[in-house]
């Protein structure tokens, strides 16, 4: 992958980013997205993603080797965590489907 595809790549995951991970518009998909990234890297099958599942889904998302693309996917797991408003170390689809970070 080319810096310049990287770089596009990171602008379409922080768009991701902006909309929960999750469907364009409307409570409902959003809903609905949050619900299928937590069905696809939820390992443990909890209802939840814990540090590990999203650090995993943040590799998966930013795949290769290199301090660019570890930064790039540090901020996005870091950007995913502001969204445990409960704090209990976490993210559900209610959390991952809010249309802001917590307070």
């Amino acid at each position: 992958m080319t810096e310049r595809s990287m770089f596009r790549r990171a602008i379409a995951l922080a768009g991701t980013l902006g909309l929960c991970g999750c469907a364009t518009s409307g409570a409902a998909l959003r809903n609905m997205g949050s619900a299928a990234w937590v069905a696809r890297f939820d390992a443990d099958h909890d209802g939840g993603l814990d540090r590990a599942e999203v650090t995993a889904m943040a590799a998966a998302m930013v795949p290769g080797k290199g301090v660019a693309r570890d930064a790039l996917r540090a901020g996005l797991a870091a950007g995913y965590w502001t969204r445990d408003c409960n704090r209990d170390g976490r993210l559900d689809p209610a959390e991952l489907a809010t249309d802001a970070p917590c307070a």
